[in-house]
Protein backbone atom coordinates (compact mmCIF):
# COMPACT_ATOMS: atom_id res chain seq x y z
CA UNK A 1 0.00 0.00 0.00
CA UNK A 2 1.51 3.42 -0.77
CA UNK A 3 0.83 7.12 0.85
CA UNK A 4 -0.39 10.24 -0.38
CA UNK A 5 -0.24 13.96 0.13
CA UNK A 6 -2.69 15.96 1.24
CA UNK A 7 -1.67 19.25 1.08
CA UNK A 8 -3.55 21.65 0.43
CA UNK A 9 -2.14 24.33 -2.31
CA UNK A 10 1.33 22.79 -2.58
CA UNK A 11 2.33 22.11 -6.18
CA UNK A 12 3.09 18.53 -7.10
CA UNK A 13 6.98 18.92 -7.05
CA UNK A 14 6.14 19.78 -3.61
CA UNK A 15 3.81 17.15 -2.69
CA UNK A 16 6.60 14.27 -4.09
CA UNK A 17 9.15 15.78 -1.51
CA UNK A 18 7.40 15.34 1.26
CA UNK A 19 6.77 11.86 0.07
CA UNK A 20 10.17 11.05 -0.55
CA UNK A 21 10.84 12.15 3.13
CA UNK A 22 7.91 10.43 4.35
CA UNK A 23 9.44 7.10 2.69
CA UNK A 24 12.66 8.00 3.87
CA UNK A 25 11.87 7.97 7.75
CA UNK A 26 9.97 4.45 7.22
CA UNK A 27 12.95 3.06 5.61
CA UNK A 28 15.09 4.14 8.01
CA UNK A 29 12.96 2.57 10.49
CA UNK A 30 11.88 -0.72 8.27
CA UNK A 31 8.33 -0.25 9.00
CA UNK A 32 5.72 -0.29 6.06
CA UNK A 33 3.48 2.99 5.85
CA UNK A 34 0.29 0.93 6.26
CA UNK A 35 1.68 -0.85 10.04
CA UNK A 36 2.79 1.84 10.93
CA UNK A 37 -0.39 3.54 9.92
CA UNK A 38 -2.61 1.01 11.76
CA UNK A 39 -0.08 1.81 14.72
CA UNK A 40 -1.04 5.32 14.57
CA UNK A 41 -4.71 4.71 14.09
CA UNK A 42 -4.93 2.25 17.22
CA UNK A 43 -3.14 4.91 19.70
CA UNK A 44 -5.57 7.30 18.63
CA UNK A 45 -8.48 4.89 18.91
CA UNK A 46 -7.50 4.11 22.26
CA UNK A 47 -6.58 8.17 22.70
CA UNK A 48 -10.78 8.66 21.85
CA UNK A 49 -12.39 5.66 23.82
CA UNK A 50 -10.70 6.93 26.83
CA UNK A 51 -7.37 5.30 27.68
CA UNK A 52 -9.50 2.42 28.70
CA UNK A 53 -6.28 0.83 30.84
CA UNK A 54 -7.25 -3.57 29.16
CA UNK A 55 -7.17 -1.95 25.72
CA UNK A 56 -3.59 -0.10 25.90
CA UNK A 57 -1.81 -0.77 22.69
CA UNK A 58 1.38 -2.70 23.15
CA UNK A 59 4.95 -1.27 22.42
CA UNK A 60 4.66 -2.75 18.93
CA UNK A 61 2.14 -0.77 18.04
CA UNK A 62 3.04 2.19 20.33
CA UNK A 63 6.60 2.37 18.02
CA UNK A 64 4.83 1.90 14.85
CA UNK A 65 2.62 4.92 15.73
CA UNK A 66 5.71 7.20 16.15
CA UNK A 67 6.79 5.74 12.75
CA UNK A 68 4.25 7.21 11.49
CA UNK A 69 4.13 10.74 13.44
CA UNK A 70 7.86 10.91 12.56
CA UNK A 71 6.62 10.21 8.59
CA UNK A 72 3.86 12.97 8.70
CA UNK A 73 6.30 15.53 10.25
CA UNK A 74 8.93 14.85 7.98
CA UNK A 75 6.45 14.91 4.45
CA UNK A 76 4.78 18.35 6.07
CA UNK A 77 8.25 19.75 6.65
CA UNK A 78 9.43 18.76 3.00
CA UNK A 79 6.72 19.61 1.49
CA UNK A 80 5.90 23.01 3.37
CA UNK A 81 9.94 24.37 3.34
CA UNK A 82 9.28 27.84 2.98
CA UNK A 83 5.77 28.28 3.23
CA UNK A 84 4.09 31.03 5.71
CA UNK A 85 2.71 29.75 8.22
CA UNK A 86 -1.05 30.38 6.99
CA UNK A 87 -0.39 28.66 4.30
CA UNK A 88 0.28 24.95 6.75
CA UNK A 89 -3.39 25.20 7.43
CA UNK A 90 -4.34 23.13 4.42
CA UNK A 91 -1.80 20.88 4.79
CA UNK A 92 -3.00 17.47 6.51
CA UNK A 93 -0.18 15.25 5.74
CA UNK A 94 0.19 11.54 4.74
CA UNK A 95 -2.37 9.25 3.63
CA UNK A 96 -2.33 5.41 2.75
CA UNK A 97 -3.82 4.90 -0.53
CA UNK A 98 -6.18 2.07 -0.53
CA UNK A 99 -8.48 2.78 -3.73
CA UNK A 100 -5.79 4.33 -6.07
CA UNK A 101 -8.41 4.78 -9.27
CA UNK A 102 -10.33 6.54 -7.14
CA UNK A 103 -8.19 8.71 -4.50
CA UNK A 104 -5.77 9.59 -7.24
CA UNK A 105 -8.12 10.09 -10.23
CA UNK A 106 -7.46 14.10 -11.84
CA UNK A 107 -10.28 16.81 -11.46
CA UNK A 108 -11.91 15.57 -14.84
CA UNK A 109 -12.11 11.62 -14.23
CA UNK A 110 -13.17 12.14 -10.46
CA UNK A 111 -16.21 14.16 -11.47
CA UNK A 112 -17.31 12.13 -14.73
CA UNK A 113 -16.93 9.32 -11.94
CA UNK A 114 -19.03 11.23 -9.24
CA UNK A 115 -21.72 11.85 -12.14
CA UNK A 116 -21.94 8.00 -13.07
CA UNK A 117 -21.95 6.62 -9.45
CA UNK A 118 -24.89 8.63 -8.81
CA UNK A 119 -26.77 7.97 -12.34
CA UNK A 120 -26.20 4.12 -10.89
CA UNK A 121 -27.12 4.51 -7.42
CA UNK A 122 -30.62 2.81 -6.70
CA UNK A 123 -31.14 4.20 -3.13
CA UNK A 124 -30.74 0.44 -1.46
CA UNK A 125 -27.85 0.46 -0.06
CA UNK A 126 -27.06 -1.49 2.63
CA UNK A 127 -23.34 -0.05 3.23
CA UNK A 128 -22.13 3.23 2.60
CA UNK A 129 -19.92 3.83 -0.72
CA UNK A 130 -17.42 6.53 -0.17
CA UNK A 131 -16.38 6.69 -3.28
CA UNK A 132 -18.26 10.00 -3.98
CA UNK A 133 -16.63 11.44 -1.21
CA UNK A 134 -12.94 10.41 -1.82
CA UNK A 135 -13.56 11.11 -5.68
CA UNK A 136 -15.11 15.04 -4.50
CA UNK A 137 -11.38 15.06 -2.24
CA UNK A 138 -9.22 14.07 -5.65
CA UNK A 139 -11.41 17.17 -8.06
CA UNK A 140 -10.64 19.37 -5.35
CA UNK A 141 -6.78 18.75 -4.46
CA UNK A 142 -5.67 21.09 -6.64
CA UNK A 143 -7.68 23.96 -4.41
CA UNK A 144 -5.68 26.52 -2.74
CA UNK A 145 -8.96 27.72 -0.36
CA UNK A 146 -9.59 24.68 1.86
CA UNK A 147 -12.35 26.21 3.07
CA UNK A 148 -14.34 26.70 -0.04
CA UNK A 149 -12.99 22.69 -0.88
CA UNK A 150 -14.28 21.58 2.29
CA UNK A 151 -17.79 23.00 1.60
CA UNK A 152 -17.96 21.36 -1.86
CA UNK A 153 -17.25 17.93 -0.67
CA UNK A 154 -19.27 18.13 2.48
CA UNK A 155 -22.26 19.58 0.06
CA UNK A 156 -21.61 16.15 -2.44
CA UNK A 157 -21.30 13.69 0.58
CA UNK A 158 -24.64 14.88 2.63
CA UNK A 159 -26.61 14.97 -0.77
CA UNK A 160 -25.03 11.38 -2.06
CA UNK A 161 -25.60 9.80 1.45
CA UNK A 162 -29.63 11.40 0.82
CA UNK A 163 -29.59 9.82 -2.31
CA UNK A 164 -28.01 6.23 -0.86
CA UNK A 165 -30.09 5.91 1.73
CA UNK A 166 -33.65 6.60 0.18
CA UNK A 167 -34.72 3.17 0.30
CA UNK A 168 -34.77 3.80 4.27
CA UNK A 169 -37.48 6.99 3.39
CA UNK A 170 -39.76 4.30 0.92
CA UNK A 171 -42.57 7.32 0.35
CA UNK A 172 -40.09 9.75 -1.29
CA UNK A 173 -39.09 10.57 -4.94
CA UNK A 174 -35.55 9.58 -5.14
CA UNK A 175 -34.85 11.66 -8.61
CA UNK A 176 -34.99 14.80 -6.13
CA UNK A 177 -32.25 13.35 -4.49
CA UNK A 178 -30.39 12.04 -7.32
CA UNK A 179 -30.60 15.76 -8.50
CA UNK A 180 -29.09 17.28 -5.19
CA UNK A 181 -26.17 15.23 -5.91
CA UNK A 182 -25.56 16.17 -9.71
CA UNK A 183 -25.74 19.80 -8.60
CA UNK A 184 -23.60 19.37 -5.85
CA UNK A 185 -21.08 17.78 -8.48
CA UNK A 186 -22.24 20.88 -10.83
CA UNK A 187 -21.33 23.63 -7.93
CA UNK A 188 -17.97 21.18 -7.19
CA UNK A 189 -16.91 21.61 -10.65
CA UNK A 190 -17.73 25.07 -11.46
CA UNK A 191 -16.14 25.95 -7.47
CA UNK A 192 -13.04 23.69 -7.84
CA UNK A 193 -12.11 25.02 -11.85
CA UNK A 194 -8.65 25.85 -12.05
CA UNK A 195 -8.18 29.54 -12.10
CA UNK A 196 -6.53 31.17 -15.33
Amino acid sequence: MDILMDARGATPEEKQRGLAAARAVLGRIGITAERAAEGSFTVEGWDDAGFPPDQEPTEEVYVAAEAWWAADNAAIEACCEGWPDEKRYGVNGLGLIHDPETQLADRGTALARMRFIVAEEDGQQEFHDNRPFLLALAATAEMADGSKARELVDAVTIAYSSLALAGFEPNEPIEPKRLAVLDAVDALEVGSAPLN
